[in-house]
């Protein structure tokens, strides 16, 4: 098992762009949180064999010994390995299981009629109940086949079945030992197609058969008082064989930890004649088994054991290329494929702040997330997410598990726009200012700056914008939405709330009347005229509505301080001018 640590640094404000622009520009009067759009390639680990890249060899005529020897470099592929029995955890934590046979077959040398019996456990015994039949045995109990399979629940497995009662008595678990090349006809249509090309079929049959060979497993059959099974936590990729057993035995996952595995019922005759034609042949490396990794699809280059997993490098697990795995359907992935890549998001791979915060588990939303360093196989050796006061950095492979990514070869662009001015009152300038930055993602195309306003659906192309940081400055004719897109991707629109303007006629002595006009002109706006007591409060003096032009008057019978008060509108804020008469 490996453990990655998250490193936590901290670094001045001024050394990000978006904050400079802060800085330039002063304290924002509006702002959005970026949105991260990943776009990246492959599908799994990248170790070892790619099973995309094996079909797409085996269809320009490769044959399954050169698509094996090209992935891993230097490895030779050999006869002569023994068709010996393998162990495969099959279930754990069952109340009850059920197993039978369409033909007789035997408990602990006793015969049993086909059909199917009900197990159950207590300390120490298991207790099989059917046709007529209800008998306790000693855990673990042995079933070994006839004429036909053994199956558990409905589902058929070659070889003999071990059923174990829990230490506490409460629990099943079922073991199933086949042979090897039994085991590996019920892997090789769980991890490939069947409908593939026969050479990548073959090339998939010896990986998988090296694997096992290579490995212990991944999963746990315990020996204690009676027998128990433990399954080790589930991981996003494989490791290496368990290195400390303790007590227990380990024994072969039928998931990803190891090899998927599906026993007879997902054998085919496709897949079976792969096996049968490279039976006793494995990968080996001066004289020892590989450890034969492989994985879906590679995006066009494997990945190096040591770039991706760390620790010595090992001479048959580099970076090979793989030029014909562009067939798959996750040789490139983000927003703009049809398949749904990053679970959760939308649109596909888009991600908020929020939902980057949450997933990395950082302590304050990121206002960037950037790819720091990769390795030499091209994959993210590194990511920072930048906070307001603080950044955390986090390998590709943490990356990736936590973002719910494909894999570690990937790209990250930022899209963002916040607003700065001075007074957001009609016929004012706006500083619009952010990143659209591309992070050197596939597809990311031309971002550019959309406008909609008060009232309208569609968005209104204003700008192309270089890739990095970017400013513009309009000014708005009402309330106006801006934002940043690229591709089908776009970012958290920033609103720009426009304030009436409203100003007022210098009147001339006796001052018995306050005209003035509103911006933009506009007739039926009320206005109301409201004029400052002794005691410094507003009281309401007079009302009236605009006429054309946006024109209004009022009467005034006293001197003093009048502030005239457009209310707000749709698309507007409420406006106001300030006068005092006589004027100083």
């Amino acid at each position: 098992m490996r453990c990655f640590k998250q490193t936590r640094t901290r670094r001045p404000l001024g050394m990000f762009a978006a904050v400079v622009l802060l800085l330039v520009f002063g304290a924002p009067s509006a702002s959005t949180a970026p949105v991260f759009v990943l776009t990246g390639k492959g599908y799994g680990h990248g170790i070892g064999l790619s099973q995309y890249g094996a079909q797409g060899f085996a269809q320009h005529g490769w044959t399954h010994a050169e698509i094996l020897e090209h992935f891993y470099d230097g490895a030779t592929l050999t006869p002569g390995f023994p068709n010996d029995s393998v162990k495969v955890l099959l279930a754990t934590g069952r109340v009850s299981l059920t197993l039978g046979s369409s033909a007789a077959f035997t408990l602990e040398a006793e015969t049993l009629a086909a059909g199917d019996y009900t197990l159950t456990p207590s300390i120490g015994h298991v207790t099989v109940r059917g046709s007529g039949v209800a008998k306790t045995v000693a855990s673990p109990a042995t079933f070994v086949p006839g004429a036909a399979s053994l199956e558990l629940g409905s589902l058929p497995y070659r070889g003999r079945l071990v059923i174990a009662s829990s230490a506490d008595g409460k629990t099943l678990a079922a073991l199933n030992t086949p042979s090897r090349e039994q085991y590996i006809q019920g892997v090789v249509p769980r991890e490939m197609p069947a409908s593939w090309e026969p050479e990548a079929l073959a090339a998939q049959a010896v990986a998988a058969r090296t694997y096992s060979l290579a490995t212990g497993g991944h999963c746990l059959w315990e020996a204690g008082d009676g027998l128990r099974a433990a399954a080790l936590p589930a991981m996003s990729f494989m490791v290496a064989p368990i290195q400390e057993q303790l007590a227990a035995e380990a024994v072969f996952c039928t998931d990803t930890r190891d090899q998927v595995y599906g026993g007879r019922s997902a054998e085919t005759v496709a897949t079976n004649a792969a096996v049968q034609a490279t039976a006793g042949k494995a990968m080996t490396y001066q004289g020892s088994i590989a450890a034969t990794y492989f994985f879906s699809t590679s995006g066009g280059r494997t990945a190096a054991k040591a770039d991706e997993w760390g620790g010595a490098s090992v001479p048959y697990l580099v970076s090979v290329l793989d030029p014909y795995d562009s067939i798959s359907p996750h040789h490139a992935w983000g927003p703009k494929d049809p398949e749904v890549d990053c679970t959760g998001t939308s649109p596909d791979c888009v991600y908020t702040a929020a939902r980057v915060q949450t997933a990395l588990q950082l302590s304050q939303a990121p206002l960037d997330l950037r790819v720091t360093a990769r390795n030499s196989s091209g994959r993210v050796a590194s990511l920072e997410a930048t906070g307001a006061t603080s950044s955390a950095t986090f390998t590709g492979t943490v990356s990736r598990t936590k973002l719910g990514l494909r894999s570690t070869w990937f790209s990250v662009g930022v899209l963002s726009v916040n607003a700065a001015f001075s007074k957001n009152t009609y016929g004012g300038k706006v500083t619009l200012y952010g990143l659209a930055r591309s992070g050197g993602t596939s597809g990311w195309g031309t971002a550019s700056l959309q406008r909609r306003r008060y009232g309208e659906s569609a968005w209104v192309a204003l700008s192309p914008l270089a890739d990095g940081s970017w400013s513009r400055t309009y000014t708005p004719v009402i309330r106006t939405d801006y934002r940043v897109v690229s591709g089908n991707a776009s970012g958290a629109p920033v609103t720009v709330a426009m304030r009436t303007r409203v100003t007022v006629t210098k009147p001339q002595a006796p001052y018995r009347q306050l005209a003035g006009a509103i911006g933009p002109a506009r007739a039926g706006v009320v206005v109301t005229l409201l004029r400052r007591r002794a005691d410094g409060a507003w009281a309401i003096w007079a009302r009236t509505t605009t006429k054309s032009l946006g024109k209004f008057s009022f009467s005034l019978s006293r001197l003093g301080t009048y502030r005239a008060q457009a209310d707000a509108g749709a698309g507007y804020l409420a406006g106001s001018a300030t006068v005092t008469l006589p004027p100083s």
